[in-house]
């Protein structure tokens, strides 16, 4: 929900000199990063935990556990299930992963995402967080203003400027330079908070809110009761659907599948055979292509040149993973044809070992926690194969 009109929410911007300096330096430096982490996404893919390439100053990584450090680092873009800031930026910070942690400081704005991001350091611009759980610990301060998104958020320390909350809990104990603006199911401010400009919160009930935190002239009350906090579950209003769904889903794909076996059945056969001769390095490979992909086209969106094609990547990245799951599931159907040793068939017989690799990850995938690994693997199997066999066509190298 928007800001109220009479709430000013204008988030702290950037000098003008050091935001062209930064649209200026990022393209040519982001396109010479590229061609280094592509080509580690080969043989020894699948034994990196961390891929990284510095752009002068600036730091690109990306890996399963990514740790962001080094000596007078300029920026820092990171991606992986894990990512830690340990030493200190002189700019912007991006970090995107499952968990997210900034132990030093930031020199500029700090862009967030993951399932738990934890920020216990000073952050000298803006901070734009999204997560299930977002922290703002007691030794988290930022200089700009705060845009914080996700199931639980919680901020402890202090904030200089602005701060937009959108939370089902938000718990607030630490100290605001401006307003504060939060929509939330539940919100709790303690006795300790302390907020310097207006207080709006809009909630299904009026918290109690201590004077001390905020008086009563300089705080708003709305009542707020989002439709989906009074829904009621009904079972015949979601298991059509989700019938339909898994109907959809797998005859979908393999429609998909047909059509690419039609129109690149040599291509297709390529991949197949790459990841069928070494799976764990097409599933590294795939996972390294996957995060340049989506850091990339995070990275052009905050550029003014670059947003058209950061724009067009991010739109384009379904279609990758679509692509990468059926070329994996091909590759998992002729592989356990292949095991049983019999010859490959060709055609039909093809198009029928994709079909039943597809009924079976959809059944595998009902179940919880098994079923998103597996589809995980096979989609990051499917795009390194991909990214393997291209690599040999590109080299002269017939596939293995």
């Amino acid at each position: 929900m928007p800001p109220d009109e009479g709430t000013d929410m204008t988030m702290d911007r950037q000098p003008a000199a050091r935001a062209a300096r930064r649209r200026a330096r990022f393209p040519a430096s982001l396109a010479a990063a590229l061609g280094p982490l592509l080509a580690l996404a080969g043989p020894a893919a699948a034994d990196i935990d961390e891929v990284r390439e510095f752009m002068g100053r600036d730091l690109v990584a990306a890996g399963q556990r990514v740790i962001v450090s080094g000596d007078d680092l300029g920026a820092a873009y990171a991606a992986g299930e894990t990512v830690e800031l340990v030493s200190p930026t002189a700019e912007d910070a991006l970090l995107a992963g499952r968990r997210v942690r900034v132990r030093a400081a930031i020199g500029d704005d700090a862009y967030l995402a993951g399932e738990l991001v934890d920020v216990a350091a000073p952050v000298a611009g803006r901070v734009l967080a999204a997560g299930e759980t977002v922290t703002l610990t007691a030794e988290a301060t930022t200089g700009g203003g705060v845009r914080l998104f996700g199931r639980h958020v919680e901020v402890a320390g202090a904030v200089g400027g602005d701060a937009w909350i959108v939370a089902e809990t938000v718990r607030l104990s630490g100290t605001f330079g401006g307003d504060v603006t939060v929509s939330a199911r539940d919100v709790d401010i303690d006795p300790a908070a302390r907020i310097g400009g207006m207080l709006v919160y809009r909630a299904p009930e009026e918290p109690d809110v201590p004077d001390s935190a905020a008086p009563p002239e300089r705080r708003r009350y709305e009542e707020w009761r989002p439709e989906m906090w009074d829904w009621q579950w009904h079972p015949r209003q979601v298991l059509a659907p989700l019938f339909g769904i898994l109907l959809a889903f797998p005859l979908s794909l393999a429609v998909a599948g047909g059509i690419l076996l039609a129109a690149a059945g040599g291509t297709m056969e390529r991949i197949a055979a790459a990841g069928m001769a070494r799976p764990g390095a097409a599933i590294g490979a795939g996972l390294v292509v996957l995060a340049v992909w989506s850091v990339t086209a995070l990275l052009l969106l905050f550029t003014l040149i670059g947003a058209p094609l950061g724009l067009l990547l991010g739109l384009a990245l379904p279609l990758i993973v679509v692509l990468g799951y059926v070329a994996g599931a091909l590759t998992l159907g002729l592989g356990a044809w292949r095991s049983l040793g019999r010859e490959l068939p060709g055609g039909l017989g093809r198009f029928g070992l994709l079909a039943a690799a597809l009924a079976v990850l959809t059944l595998v995938g009902l179940v919880p926690v098994l079923g998103f690994v597996v589809g995980l693997l096979v989609t990051l199997g499917g795009l390194g194969a991909a990214a393997l066999a291209l690599r040999r066509s590109g080299g002269g190298e017939a596939p293995a």
